[in-house]
């Protein structure tokens, strides 16, 4: 490898040494791959991480869906300008005037569902911490965006809106005649060979071998590796690998699973609420420090925070999943001035 695997420990040593109970990675670059961890799996133990380990993706969901999204756009299924009503006729007061291009850009201006779970801008863990047995239909978190009210009007602002993927994941099992996970299976997955890739929810636990995540509550930490992903479904509930997530996004930015005309829509820049980031469609591009563009997403599931970045001919990749026991997620910036040396001479 051309990116020195010293450099890599020191980087995922420094974020346990910021707070993390663990962080492991794959890499990879022009010769090949690695894949390395620091930290221990599980609270009281000394059991170190493997980084062929499965976790939670948590947004990095939203990138699939997009993906799930596009694929059908291409075969004609579907438009991005189609409304909601028109996919799903009378399940939004504002329907007729959100589009799917409004869900995947964030800027249909629904209530936020996951806004429900917060107290002061903050996670509200025993909240969170009542909902981990409990299975959750698309439609009854609809429902609860519903009844809080929009934020803004359709296409008029941009803000991160988990509520609008739960949306992206219904409007794509109606144009594709069957669920969302066997269409990510079969369009996505497959054609991939994402083994170690989970999309179907019925199973609350992660497949073996995992790092344990944490939420704090009244006694301390509390094991959150059993939760229902239902409740994130197409917004943020399929389960991976470093090695797997990497290949996806290699599969992605280089013409595997979109045309050209769908991958350039999906890779048009819009400018994002945060200075040297751009909003794709279902990911985003940052700016790094050097001046190198990423392109990636940061998604977070309770307890697991998962960072993957690449460049764009995915020739330097990066995915790092981090599991914590504060109930607080790295930002990206941060997780990216650590790893800011794997994309050094790239543009």
């Amino acid at each position: 490898m051309l990116i020195s695997p010293a450099r890599l420990q020191e980087a995922l040593d420094a974020i346990v040494a910021g707070g993390a109970l663990s962080a492991l990675c794959e890499v990879r670059d022009g010769t090949g791959s690695y894949a390395m961890a620091g930290g221990v799996s599980e609270r009281g133990t000394e059991t170190p991480v493997d980084p062929a380990g499965h976790f939670r993706i948590g947004s990095v969901t939203k990138t699939f869906t997009a993906t799930a999204m596009l694929q059908l756009a291409g075969d004609g299924r579907l438009s991005l300008d189609d409304t909601v009503g028109r996919w799903l006729p009378g399940l939004l007061a504002e329907g007729d005037a959100i589009t799917v291009r409004h869900l995947l850009m964030h800027t249909a201006g629904l209530y936020n569902y996951t806004d429900a779970w917060t107290v002061n801008g903050k996670l509200d863990a025993g909240v969170v911490l009542s909902r981990r047995g409990l299975r959750v239909r698309p439609e009854e978190t609809v429902a609860l965006a519903e009844r809080r009210g929009p934020q803004f009007p359709p296409g008029s602002a941009i803000a991160y809106n988990n509520t609008g993927y739960i949306l992206a994941g219904m409007v794509i099992e109606q144009a594709a005649g069957r669920p969302y996970a066997e269409h990510v299976e079969s369009r996505i997955l497959a054609p991939l060979q994402l083994a170690g890739t989970v999309v179907r929810d019925e199973d609350p636990g992660l497949p073996r071998p995992h790092a344990h995540g944490y939420l704090p509550g009244d006694g301390g930490p509390v094991d959150v590796t059993v939760f229902d992903r239902s409740t994130a479904w197409a917004s943020g509930g399929i389960v991976s690998t470093a090695r797997d997530v990497n290949r996806f996004f290699a599969g992605l930015l280089r013409g595997e699973l979109l045309g050209h005309a769908e991958l350039r829509e999906m890779l048009t820049p819009t400018p994002w609420t945060t200075a040297g980031t751009d909003s794709g469609l279902g990911l985003v591009r940052v700016r790094l420090p050097g001046g190198a563009a990423v392109w990636g997403k940061h998604g977070g599931f309770f307890g697991y925070d998962t960072f993957s970045f690449h460049t764009p001919d995915a020739s330097r990749q990066l995915t790092v999943s981090i599991t914590t026991d504060t109930g607080r997620s790295p930002s990206t910036e941060h997780v990216l001035s650590h790893f800011a040396f794997v994309f050094d001479g790239h543009d």
